[in-house]
């Protein structure tokens, strides 16, 4: 028994012509598709890139000027200390630092928002580790800094306290554990710059410029 297949209208030839045809113009859609979402990716990760870049380049000035007002509050603390170990005689000294202190907060929202998308996925795995050590850095940074600014209230609350035996050693053991926290902050200056000059990050104040119109560091006189 003889299977006849039926032959092509135009031949076989022709067929494998037309097939091939076909295959090679789904490739070459496949390929403009691939150029297409390439070009999409290529843009959202600038696009990111520059956001975090952004965020970065403020938290490193935030960070700048936090640890600058750090080292200033510690000469009031010590003035506080030594009024309250005299029994705190007369009124209180002069701690300009201290009465108006603020710290400026860390910000990750552009990270944050990274993390829940795809596109940290596109960024060169050597990237992705600078920025997530970077803003692990950051988020400790920012509980420290959340925990020291307490610190600081509750001495503001307990210097005019301070008129008896009991309300000058609070404000002494206070002004020691803010001391320490000071400390934390400015010896973690260090680490912070590493992590940020591994990225390149340079500081940009352009987001609280007008903020640092209020003196975070006064002098006395």
């Amino acid at each position: 028994m003889h299977i006849h297949l039926p032959k092509p209208l135009h031949g076989w030839r022709a067929l494998v012509g037309e097939v091939g045809i076909i295959v090679l113009g789904v490739l070459i859609a496949l390929a403009a598709e691939a150029v297409v979402e390439h070009l999409q990716w290529e843009h959202k990760v600038s696009v990111v890139r520059k956001s975090i870049m952004g965020e970065l380049g403020n938290d490193r000035a935030r960070w700048d000027v936090d640890v600058a007002a750090a080292h200033c509050a510690d000469t009031d603390i010590d003035k506080l200390d030594a009024w309250a170990s005299a029994g705190a005689p007369g009124p209180n000294p002069v701690v300009r630092n201290i009465s108006t202190f603020h710290f400026f907060w860390m910000h990750s929202a552009n990270w944050n928002l990274a993390t829940g998308s795809q596109s940290l996925d596109h960024f060169p795995i050597e990237d992705q580790l600078a920025f997530a050590a970077l803003y692990d850095g950051i988020a400790h940074r920012q509980h420290d800094l959340e925990l020291t600014q307490s610190m600081v209230g509750r001495v503001q609350t307990l210097v005019p306290l301070a008129t008896d035996a009991q309300g000058q050693r609070d404000l002494r053991q206070a002004l020691g554990d803010l001391k320490f926290r000071m400390h934390v902050l400015t010896a973690n200056d260090d680490y912070m710059k590493r992590h940020f000059d591994a990225l390149h990050v340079q500081p940009n104040t352009s987001d609280f410029a007008a903020d640092l119109a209020v003196a975070h560091c006064v002098a006395d006189g």
